[in-house]
């Protein structure tokens, strides 16, 4: 069956389920603590079934999971749910790597090169798509790490005629999204299946020119559906901060190859000067994290076990995959850094009207004290979504 354009409200249930079954999936969550008052989310249909064989076993080490499902029905059909951020030091550490890198360039694993392409090519742009650094790693990690790599399972899925759904709910819908800019752009390898993507309370993937160019890619069509509960923090997230730098040229403040204009300069004074100084100190201090925070991470891979060959990667040798060669992923995020925090939206917008306040039993007891995810859980998403769609 193809998949039809425009929002379906079944579809997103279905996939919204998904997303929320695949935090009771994780095997790393050993103890799932309910939140009190929120709506439950229902199991998705019985039709559908985990793909365990297309499963990872266990997370990467960013605590990246997800659950590859099939249509029993109709076993051209298949769904990627990728689950959401969790309560450990590494899944929060993926959210917390937010510097911008570039969205288009190459993927050296020793002698072999992929093209890791999230936009397309803007040339000489002053401007180019940038994505986030957090969740374009994790993305990297479930494409070659863990014992199901997400690399291979796009390419068995690749054959035309299959139908894929890509979902994933909070740090697992951005992911999604940034997935879904990789089956449509980066490589023969995965072009065949018509792909459709649902996202629910996703933070900001990239940024103004990598929003451009997913729209283009998916969401205009109706193949990229970002929905958004009105009253959601998360997907506000991360702060955004644009400068002069992040205006396309020319324009008043900057000819095309990036010169000042001095009269604007002298017109706006210390403004310039001041601004450009604390920008730049905010921008710096993100990249001296972000570089802090992946040495560790770095050191970890050179010891994971891969299961991958070369020859799973389109080479045409089987010569295995190694820890230290996934470990060079990180030197060559941090070489694609963008001088830029300008995030924004992505995806066709879903909006999700939602009522203020927050969790109504909060304080009660053997409830929590506080819940700050309230507008965030996906019981909610649901909740309004049926009322203001499911008619």
């Amino acid at each position: 069956m193809t998949l039809k354009p425009g929002f379906q409200f079944a579809e997103a249930q279905l996939l919204l389920e998904m997303a929320q079954r695949a935090y009771a999936g994780t095997p790393s969550l050993t103890e799932a603590v309910a939140t009190c008052g929120v709506p439950s989310v229902p199991d998705p249909s019985s039709n559908w079934a985990v793909r365990k064989d297309l499963t990872p076993t266990s997370a990467t080490l960013l605590d990246n999971y997800w659950q590859v499902w099939q249509n029993q029905s109709d076993t051209t059909q298949y769904a990627i749910a990728v689950r959401g951020t969790v309560a450990s030091a590494a899944s929060v550490l993926a959210d917390l790597l937010f510097p911008l890198i570039n969205a288009r360039f190459d993927v050296k694993l020793g002698p072999i090169s992929l093209p890791f392409y999230l936009a397309r090519d803007e040339g000489d742009s002053a401007v180019k798509a940038g994505v986030h650094s957090g969740f374009a790693l994790s993305l990297l990690l479930m494409l070659f790490t863990t014992d199901s790599p997400l690399f291979v399972t796009l390419g068995l899925l690749a054959e035309q005629g299959n139908d894929v759904y890509i979902t994933g709910h909070s740090q697992g819908a951005s992911i999604a999204t940034l997935l879904t800019s990789l089956v449509r752009h980066s490589t023969d390898v995965f072009k065949g299946p018509a792909y459709k993507t649902y996202t629910f309370a996703p933070a900001k993937a990239g940024n103004d020119h990598y929003a451009y160019d997913y729209a283009r890619l998916a969401a205009v069509d109706g193949y990229g559906w970002a929905v958004t509960s009105t009253q959601d923090w998360v997907p506000q997230a991360p702060f955004a901060l644009e400068w002069i730098s992040d205006l396309n040229t020319p324009n008043p403040l900057r000819g095309f190859g990036g010169s000042p204009n001095p009269e604007a300069t002298i017109a706006l004074g210390s403004v310039v000067t001041d601004g450009e100084s604390a920008v730049n100190r905010v921008r710096d201090d993100a990249v001296r994290r972000l570089k802090q925070r992946v040495e560790s991470l770095s050191r970890r891979l050179t010891s994971e076990t891969i299961h991958l060959t070369a020859a799973d990667l389109g080479a045409a040798t089987d010569a295995p995959i190694t820890g230290s060669t996934i470990s060079d992923l990180i030197q060559q995020i941090l070489d694609q850094i963008q001088a830029s925090l300008n995030y924004a939206n992505v995806g066709a917008l879903l909006p999700l009207f939602a009522n203020p306040g927050g969790n109504p039993t909060d304080g009660t007891p053997g409830c929590q004290k506080l819940d700050y995810f309230w507008q965030h859980h996906l019981g909610n998403y649901l909740k309004y979504m049926k009322q203001q769609y499911g008619g």
